[in-house]
Formats: structure tokens, C-alpha cells, sequence
């Protein structure tokens, strides 16, 4: 029997590990609109060897019938918890993480913790901090259906996922450490790269400031972009923030099909341990026209496959890698 799956509906956040300054808790919930922080915002953080959900709205019994439960339990284990959240750009409910091997209790308050001067937090859902899993913020996409149609999601910050086929896609895409299957194209029969070299370096140029811009916005993450195109170190522009790093490759295209070549040393420095993690690849394509569009990916260590190292976007395409050799031969 499939495990059973409770979907709570919680504030949008990076990390939720407590209250930081540059990651506040974003959602139309009441408490939000007057506070710059939810109590969702530790549902991350490990306390003494656990995890602990909290769940917005007033407090009210589960309905621990629908997670297996007899009416007479007081808690029911063994259920993944999907906590789901409205991202801020796209306005799109996605699944942010996930407890597995969760307990639920009937009644909020079978844990109270300080979690902040003047702040203690009630909470009915408990886990084993090795059975918690938070996507990236750039990396959660899968969306929830919010359609106002029967069994979707609704006002209650408590869902149970509408129908089984629902259900059982996110299943697999917890078992899969959350990456989507690819979108499958038609392999390119020849090289992306425009052949005029004029139009190629405006296109290039179109492209950089097309990523300079988007990450140094607001909805990009407000980073301080520094272009190193000159320097040969196999990226075009480092993005700081804090104690954080992106190192970005910026390709442009004059087509709308993502397909790019790398260079021997940015292959290199994409696939180094050193460098892999802070990587980003960031395609525009139709750069330089009102049609410019970016398609941004960046590397995801939980869906590794072996040796196979994946860059995934936010739409949950993959990128698939294909190395090239050659040869220049003369007389």
C-alpha cells in the first residue's frame, strides 16, 4: 500500500531555517500580512535530531482518517508530508520539500518549542531530521493544481492531493529527489551558433546583459554581478551575495531551441568539484529581440544519477550533455 501523503500549504521561503533578514516568509495567509516572518519559518531547521511542521491557519483537529488512521488515534505515522508553497514570481503553488516517515497528530501542540525571543511555536507533525528534504529555491517545479475545480487545492492550508493520479505523479517525483522528466526535442542537425561573426558578438552582448540584469533585480535575487568574460576563467559573469556564488555561462541565441556549445575549458569548470555546484548555465533565446527569453539552469546534487551530474531548470528540464571532439587537420 502506497504511503499516504498531507499536503500543507505554507509561506514561500529559501531556506527556512529561522528568521533571516534576507529570507522572510512570503504568503497571503493573515499572520504574514502584518508579520515579516510565518512560525513555518523553522520547518527546516533541525531541532535535537528532528524536524518539525508547522501548519498555518487556526488550530484544528486532522482528520486522521484520511492518512490511514482509525478515529480513535490520536497520531498516525509513516506519511510524507508535502509542504507546498506560492512562489512569488510565477504565482505558481509548487512543492518546495517534503518529510518522509512523518508522524501527524491529531492535535496541534504535541510540541512547543522556543524558537525566537517572545516566540514559541506549536506544531502536530514531526520527523526525522535524515527524512527531510528541501528543494533549492530555483529548483522546485512542480506545481499544484489551484483551478477551482473539485479535490484541487483550496483555501485550508491542509490538502491530501485531490486524486490518486495526482497522488501517484508525486510520488515519483519524491522518489525521484524532485527533478521532472525532461522535455524531449528533436536532436539539432547543426551547430546553434550564427555564422556571422557580427551578429553572433550582438547576440553574445545581448545575452550578457539580458543575465546582468535579471540577477541584479529584485526577482533575480539582487546579486552583484562582475563580468570576467576577459579572464579565462570558464564563466562569463560571477555573482556574489553574502558569502554566496554563481558562476554564470551566458549563451545567446538568435533561435528559440536550447541548444549550446561549450568551450574545452567552460566544459572543464562545469564538471569540477571545485566549481559544479556554483555553476549556472543561462540561455536567452531570440536574444536581442523583444521575444528575448532566458531558460536558466543550475546544478542539482539530490537527483545525481552516479556519475551523470545534472543541471536542471526551474520547469524541470534537464540538460542534457553530449560531449564533442574534433579535430583541425592541415598540410
Amino acid at each position: 500500500m502506497p504511503e499516504s501523503l498531507l499536503f500543507v500549504n505554507i509561506g514561500w521561503m529559501k531556506r527556512y531555517d529561522g528568521q533571516s533578514d534576507d529570507d522572510p516568509t512570503i504568503g497571503n495567509h493573515g499572520w504574514l500580512k502584518n508579520h515579516k516572518w510565518g512560525h513555518e519559518a523553522w520547518n527546516f531547521k533541525p531541532y535535537r535530531g528532528h524536524v518539525y511542521g508547522y501548519v498555518p491557519g487556526r488550530p484544528s483537529d486532522f482528520d486522521l482518517t484520511k492518512l490511514g488512521a482509525a478515529k480513535s488515534d490520536d497520531s498516525v505515522s509513516g506519511v510524507t508530508v508535502i509542504f507546498i508553497a506560492r512562489e512569488p514570481r510565477s504565482k505558481q503553488t509548487r512543492i518546495v520539500g517534503w518529510y518522509r516517515n512523518a508522524t501527524v497528530y491529531k492535535r496541534v501542540g504535541n510540541a512547543t518549542i522556543a524558537r525566537a525571543p517572545n516566540v514559541e511555536v506549536e506544531y502536530c507533525i514531526v520527523a526525522n531530521h535524515a527524512d527531510a528534504t528541501l528543494l533549492p529555491a530555483l529548483q522546485r517545479p512542480m506545481q499544484i493544481p489551484t483551478a477551482k475545480v473539485a479535490g484541487n487545492l483550496g483555501q485550508s492550508p491542509r490538502w491530501y492531493g485531490g486524486t490518486d493520479a495526482f497522488r501517484d505523479k508525486v510520488r515519483q517525483y519524491v522518489n525521484s529527489g524532485g527533478a521532472l522528466d525532461s522535455i524531449k526535442h528533436s536532436p539539432p542537425i547543426r551547430s546553434p551558433r550564427n555564422s556571422n561573426p557580427e551578429i553572433r558578438k550582438m547576440i553574445e552582448v545581448a545575452a550578457i546583459r539580458h543575465a546582468t540584469k535579471f540577477y541584479e533585480s529584485v526577482e533575480g535575487g539582487s546579486w552583484q554581478i562582475q563580468s570576467v568574460e576577459q579572464d579565462g576563467v570558464g564563466w562569463d559573469l560571477t555573482a556574489t551575495r553574502s558569502n554566496e556564488i554563481l558562476k554564470i555561462e551566458v549563451k545567446g541565441l538568435s533561435g528559440n531551441v536550447v541548444c549550446v556549445e561549450l568551450t574545452p575549458n567552460e566544459f572543464k569548470k562545469m564538471l569540477s568539484p571545485e566549481h559544479r555546484s556554483d555553476y549556472v548555465i543561462y540561455v536567452v533565446t531570440e536574444a536581442g529581440t523583444s521575444k528575448a527569453k532566458s531558460h536558466v539552469f543550475y546544478y542539482n546534487a539530490l537527483v545525481r544519477k552516479g556519475k551523470q551530474h545534472l543541471w536542471i531548470a526551474e520547469d524541470g528540464r534537464q540538460l542534457r550533455i553530449k560531449e564533442l571532439t574534433g579535430a583541425r587537420l592541415t598540410v
